[in-house]
């Protein structure tokens, strides 16, 4: 018997040939009727397992939009008009017993499998289910557009409190009283910077008299570093950044720290934040490279195996991570739900999560060099004038035999020459230090501009490559420097290598290395030629080392400063120096610095992939993004950059209703503990309804046209009534609205971890301000080849910057502080929870770091007063922004009486009105 093959499982042409004269067209009036036909048919056999909410795999085949929406096995259920690509098709006639449907049951028959099949292809029956369902699935509020709702009349100033206002009212609540000043410039310092205010600034704003105080404290506060050091802890939590790896290795990620510094610049600049989106998904096309740190700032396994399936399963991990953090983070959707089955709850198909894998499906884990910046690239010419110039005035024999020991230890070289229009650049290599020659990248500039490189439609040839598996010529313009990325002649002389441009440039400088990374000196060119054509045929010379050198054979072979008078040879010998200064110069400067931003390779066909399995590969996917929201329409071979630059722009566009509603539903959250959407990275079927839907509506169109900025919707809030209420308990509200949710009062809450730190240190004097650049450890770390980490036991100056600024460890908390619920870097957090234990208050109290600060706040007292009760008052000040009672100043007395200052400064940080927002 002759079998056909298909997905693995054997069938007989027979069956086969059925199926095919099955699906002959058939006549008009032989049309399939759903509710004759169909249904009866489905209900025989299907409906009792498929026929209830909770029907098996989430499939219902009780009507024709449960049939099309399909269930939770990925493959499409029904595809219209295509009865062969339908997986109930399928299922219901696989030679498979153990697959086949309906289970523990006689197998359809040929009329019945004929009946499924004409009403599967029969395309126009489907149009009415496909419409309703795509209304179903778009329905939910957070996908509506944005419209800007009227504010109630409510006689208020503010539209934030118009909304509020009326919303209490509802419920029989209204506002409580505005919070004294005193705790108002506590609560805008703790909130916006994460840092108390000093008392002299308490002072100030308590007794200035303008009307408009409060709206230039918060114009102060915005404007200050310390809001975007503040608000990048947040980010940070959300897209699960750390500077290790994770995993078993937990190995360090040494150049992470850029983009944490680039997040505080961008809230401190007040970056539009659809420009932040773009940039951190599409850096690379806009001039911000750092920006794509985004994209790998969770963890990464480095452990590779020989195991094949292993490595697609650890492949799939990474595109996952990266898939599910730009929904989070800028849609409010759980696009990772889509991985293995169309989603459950959201208008996520399972074809559309693979759509957005192939979108990114260029992106690897790993460093990248940044491109020079303007002020670099001029430093790096006036060097190489500076250079040039010294190596002219050298006498002829002095540059022949010591310009040789000068360039063997030289890693960069810049050839300068009168500007030529050239399509072809050749470098021809006469001499080698030794064996066949090496380069990892030959530069060719007009102007500022690299126009050799391939990515620029550049093209290399050579006379001949060194075959070898790291050294490729493809290595020589690729924009890429070090050994790693290098070229090899074949021959150890007379070898040359060619740029052609991708057209005619007027050029004036070529620049070559060996190895720009600086742990090479051998295979170094000596001796040279480089020539420019239009044509490649007719050449002109405009780099020559042997015209360099003395003439005079005899020359060449004497001591080079023996036919020197002294005033001349003491000349030289300080031409030398300089020269050799301001070579390692230019190559400390023109050394590339690395990024941990990722890497950008040309991705290959993605398929969907059945129930998330990588070895169970279908249909090629083209890039895009959810289809039941936007149509991208990105060819299957668009460019890399391309795809994540169009998912960028759709993210970003002021038409898309997700963006801008999750964005300021975060800055509600972190200015009120909660936000009007209590699930705050999931704004779908599944997330909870926001308590405020009109307000968080206006708040999202008053912030696209704005144009973006955060710190308006920042100062709005601020501004407002409702931020500046007091947090006392009302018994008679508490009862209505224990979680103070529509906001009677201002929420009283915790500090997070960083600022309960960074308010320790403010206090005692001991903070430093240090911002930006490499962070400090809060551990040991052992250098093995899996990274362990201990607590640190002793801490100094360089420990006491802010606490963003400390390296992010996965999988690790700081030993006092973690213990306030950071996050340990291995998920997305979008809201932290707050919890009470016995380990807060044990390291609060009795570790070594609070120990030795709460000495410090002693001596800080000591240091500034000598009487007491003016230390005690200081000290309230200085920890509660206001002074002591006459109570609190007769308990404080009788504690230093009868312990000392240090216990005293011991209780003062401990007191919940200092952990405490007000």
């Amino acid at each position: 018997m002759v079998y056909f093959s298909n997905d693995n499982q054997l069938r007989p042409l027979g069956f086969v040939l059925s199926i095919c004269l099955a699906t002959l067209p058939t006549q008009a009036d032989e049309r399939v009727s759903y509710t004759d036909d169909i249904a009866p048919l489905l209900e025989k056999h299907c409906t009792a397992c498929h026929g209830t909410d909770n029907s098996e795999a989430s499939l219902k085949l009780d009507s024709i939009v449960g049939a099309l929406r399909g269930g939770n096995s990925g493959e499409p259920t029904v595809v219209p008009g295509h009865s062969d690509r339908s997986y109930l098709i399928e299922r219901v006639t696989t030679e498979n017993t153990a697959q086949r449907m309906p289970p523990n049951s006689d197998r359809l028959n040929a009329d019945e499998i004929a009946l499924l099949r004409k009403w599967v292809g029969q395309t126009d029956d489907w149009k009415e289910a496909e419409t309703l369902l795509g209304n179903k699935r778009i329905e939910h509020w957070s996908f509506q557009p944005l419209v800007r709702p009227a504010v109630p009349d409510r006689g208020t100033r503010s539209p934030i409190d118009g909304f509020i206002g009326a919303r209490l009212a509802t419920a029989g609540l209204e506002n409580s009283e505005a919070a004294s000043r005193r705790k108002k410039i506590r609560r805008l310092f703790l909130v916006m910077h994460g840092l108390p205010p000093t008392p002299e600034r308490v002072f100030a704003f308590v007794n200035d008299s303008r009307p408009d105080a409060w709206e230039r404290l918060v114009d102060e506060v915005l404007a200050g570093n310390q809001y975007g050091e503040r608000w990048a802890t947040f980010w940070l939590d959300l897209i699960c950044f750390a500077e290790t790896n994770g995993y078993e290795t937990n190995r360090e990620r040494p150049n992470a720290w850029h983009y944490r510094d680039w997040v505080i610049r961008a809230f401190n600049e007040d970056k539009p934040y659809n420009r932040f989106i773009t940039e951190q998904l599409a850096g690379d096309a806009l001039g911000e490279d750092i920006a794509t740190g985004f994209l790998v700032a969770g963890p990464h396994d480095i452990v590779k195996g020989k195991d094949k399936q292993l490595g697609l399963i650890q492949r799939q991990d990474e595109l996952d991570g990266i898939i599910n953090t730009t929904g989070a983070t800028f849609l409010g959707l759980s696009l990772g739900c889509a991985r293995c089955h169309n989603h459950k709850f959201d208008p996520i198909l399972q074809k559309d999560y693979y759509s957005l894998q192939a979108v990114f499906a260029g992106v690897t884990y790993a460093n990248r060099p940044l491109p020079s910046s303007p002020d670099r690239t001029t430093q790096l010419a006036q060097l190489d004038e500076q250079i040039r110039i010294i190596r002219r005035d050298l006498p002829a024999r002095v540059r022949n035999s010591q310009m040789r020991s000068v360039l063997l230890n030289d890693h960069t070289h810049v050839e300068n020459f009168p500007q030529e229009t050239a399509r072809f650049v050749q470098f021809r290599i006469a001499e080698c230090s030794e064996a066949e020659p090496c380069l990892d990248e030959l530069e060719v500039f007009s102007g500022t501009k690299n126009v050799g490189l391939s990515s620029a439609g550049a093209q290399a040839t050579s006379s001949g490559d060194f075959v070898h598996p790291l050294h490729k010529l493809k290595h020589v313009n690729d924009g890429k420097y070090g050994n790693a990325h290098s070229w090899i002649a074949s021959t150890s002389a007379n070898a040359w290598v060619q740029i052609e441009l991708a057209k005619p440039a007027e050029i004036n400088r070529v620049v070559w290395s060996r190895d720009r990374l600086g742990q090479y000196n051998d295979r170094l060119a000596i001796e040279y030629v480089i020539q420019v054509s239009n044509d490649g045929k007719h050449w002109k010379t405009v780099v020559d080392t042997a015209e360099r050198a003395d003439s005079s054979a005899e020359d060449r072979h004497e001591s080079t400063l023996t036919k020197l008078s002294d005033e001349e040879t003491a000349f030289a010998q300080r031409q030398l120096e300089d020269l050799q200064a301001l070579i390692a110069q230019r190559r400390q400067l023109a050394q590339p610095e690395n990024v941990w931003a990722g890497q950008f390779i040309s991705p290959g066909p993605t398929h969907r992939l059945y129930r998330g399995d990588p070895m169970a590969p279908r249909e090629q996917v083209k890039p895009g993004a959810v289809v039941a929201l936007t149509n991208l329409s990105l060819p299957a071979d668009a460019p890399e950059q391309t795809r994540r630059l169009a998912v960028a722009e759709w993210i970003a566009d002021s038409n898309n209703p997700l963006t801008p509603r999750v964005m300021v539903n975060r800055i509600w959250q972190h200015n009120f503990g909660q936000g009007i959407v209590d699930t705050p990275s999931d704004f779908g079927t599944n997330g909870v309804a926001p308590t405020h839907p009109q307000l968080l509506d206006w708040l999202a169109v008053e912030f696209v046209e704005s144009g973006w900025s955060i710190k308006h919707i920042q100062k709005l809030i601020l501004t407002s009534d409702t931020w500046q209420q007091d947090s006392i308990p009302n018994p008679e509200a508490m009862t209505i609205d224990a979680g103070s949710r529509l906001l009677w009062r201002f929420p009283h809450r915790r500090l997070e971890a960083e600022a309960i730190r960074d308010s320790v240190l403010s206090v005692t004097g001991r903070l430093n301000f240090q911002a930006g650049g490499p962070g400090f450890s809060g551990f040991e770390v052992s250098l093995e080849n899996v990274r362990h980490y201990f607590p640190k036991q002793s801490f100094a100056a360089e420990d006491w910057r802010r606490m963003i600024y400390m390296t992010k460890v996965r999988q690790e908390r700081d030993s006092v502080f973690g213990t306030f619920d950071v996050p340990d870097c291995s998920q997305l957090v979008a809201k932290r929870s707050r919890s009470t234990t016995p380990m807060q208050a044990m390291g609060l109290l009795n570790s070594q770091f609070m120990m030795q600060q709460a000495q410090y706040l002693a001596d800080r007292l000591a240091q500034e007063s000598d009487d007491s009760a003016a230390r005690i008052e200081r000290a309230y000040e200085l920890c509660f922004g206001r002074g002591p009672d006459e109570q609190e100043l007769q308990l404080a007395a009788e504690v230093i009486d009868a312990s000392s200052w240090k216990q005293f400064a011991r209780a003062m940080l401990n007191a919940n009105e200092f952990v405490f927002i007000p």
